[in-house]
C-alpha cells in the first residue's frame, strides 16, 4: 500500500527484495503450514482449537482495520487530488494510514507468536524440517513457461 502511495523504489530493487527470505517468516509458522502438516507434527485437539481461536480473533480485528484503512486511503487520495494540496493535512492523513497498516501487521505478528507458543518444541522442529524440505523441492523444480 505504502509503495503504491509513494512509489519510491525502482522496480529492480523491489524484485531483488522479494527473492530474499523474510527473516521473521523463517522463525514463525503460518497457520496454513500447521494445517497442512497437522498429522505429521502431531497436532492435538486442544492445540487445534486454540490456533483456530487465534486465527478467528485476528480475522475479526483485521476486517475492522482493513475497513478503517480503506477509508483513510480514500481520504488521503481525495486530499491529494485537489488542485492545491494542504501538505499538513496530507501528511497527517498519511500518518493515520501508516499507523493503521502498522496495527494490521502487529495483529498478524501477535497471532503468529501466539500460535508458535501453542506448539511444543518438538512440533516446531518438525515443522521447520517440513518447511525446509518443501522449499528444497521447490528450488529444484524446473521453471515452467507461462
Amino acid at each position: 500500500m505504502l509503495a503504491m502511495l509513494i512509489g519510491s523504489q525502482p522496480a529492480t530493487a523491489q524484485g531483488a527484495a522479494r527473492e530474499e527470505p523474510d527473516p521473521i517468516e523463517s522463525v514463525l509458522f503460518p497457520p496454513e503450514l500447521i494445517m497442512e502438516h497437522a498429522r505429521a507434527i502431531p497436532l492435538n485437539d486442544e492445540q487445534r482449537a486454540t490456533i483456530t481461536r487465534h486465527i478467528e480473533q485476528l480475522q475479526s480485528r483485521a476486517v475492522r482495520l482493513q475497513w478503517q484503512l480503506k477509508e483513510q486511503v480514500q481520504e488521503l487520495r481525495e486530499t491529494l487530488a485537489r488542485p492545491r494540496v494542504d501538505q499538513d493535512r496530507a501528511i497527517d492523513q498519511l500518518n493515520r494510514v501508516l499507523e493503521t497498516e502498522k496495527n494490521i501487521k502487529q495483529a498478524h505478528l501477535e497471532m503468529l507468536i501466539r500460535i508458535k507458543n501453542v506448539l511444543r518444541p518438538d512440533q516446531q522442529q518438525r515443522l521447520e524440517q517440513l518447511r525446509n524440505a518443501s522449499a528444497s523441492r521447490q528450488d529444484h523444480e524446473p521453471e515452467r513457461d507461462s
